[in-house]
């Protein structure tokens, strides 16, 4: 009999996930200072506050992109030559505080985009008001975080938009995941079953330390299956955008 019980606490212990070591009053201060929305219609997360830059997915940013034909004379010969160039759409981000379940302050600012990567789904914000200095920044896990079955992870963003600074907590359902959503490629993702709906795309995803790794990129619709890009992809677009020093601050 005493085997059998043991045999079951072992089990217990394995399906349950790790402790989480995020204190609450800690969880709740990072999350209202680094989540942020994303033109109203997705979640980002502040990570480098000199550099005021927000991290998202690509898809929250796609619909600002266009390519635009323009025409330019050639000031020695007047030929007139057309180029194809990419125009960016004005973005921004904005923060809400409550209080008496009430918005009491709104905080608006246009941002440019300065790193995009459609094949991992990851995009770069840099809020353009100099002035602006974001209270603090999401610590990032490093790219030898492992991804492991049933470890704890939170989903942090703006479901629905209105009910912003939402968390869900889950664990890791399967480390590696590729997905193609259409674009033709497949994306490098992980699945996991913290609950995310729309306005969650580009929100953070953290472990249970508090440390950003990954970022929201979609789900399987009436299946509960939520999907994010481990962080060390977006830190490779980081790299590529020019902002690879904030990495080492990490």
């Amino acid at each position: 009999m005493r085997s059998m019980l043991a045999a079951v606490l072992v089990l217990v212990c394995l399906i349950i996930p790790a402790r989480a070591d995020w204190p609450v009053d800690k969880m709740n201060q990072q999350i209202e200072q680094t989540n942020v929305i994303v033109s109203e219609i997705c979640s980002g997360t502040i990570v480098d506050v000199v550099e005021r830059l927000v991290l998202t997915a690509y898809h929250c940013v796609a619909d600002s992109l266009r390519d635009v034909e323009k025409k330019e004379v050639d000031p020695k010969t007047g030929e007139v030559k057309t180029k194809t160039v990419q125009e960016k759409a004005p973005m921004f981000i904005e923060t809400w505080k409550y209080q008496d379940y009430e918005v009491v302050t709104s905080e608006k600012h246009t941002a440019t985009i300065v790193g995009k990567d459609e094949a991992t789904d990851t995009a770069l914000l840099q809020v353009d008001d100099l002035k602006y200095k974001p209270e603090a920044a999401a610590p990032m896990a490093g790219c030898d975080y492992k991804f492991e079955r049933g470890k704890l992870v939170y989903a942090v963003g703006n479901p629905g938009i209105l009910f912003d600074n939402s968390i869900t907590s889950g664990i890791i359902s399967a480390p590696e995941r590729k997905l193609d959503f259409g674009t033709g490629k497949k994306i490098p993702l992980f699945q996991h079953s913290a609950n995310t709906i729309g306005g969650n795309s580009g929100g953070a995803i953290y472990n249970g330390d508090g440390q950003m790794i990954g970022t929201v990129t979609g789900g399987v619709r009436g299946a509960d299956i939520s999907l994010a890009v481990p962080i060390c992809f977006a830190q490779a677009m980081i790299r590529a955008a020019g902002f690879g020093k904030i990495l080492e601050k990490q």
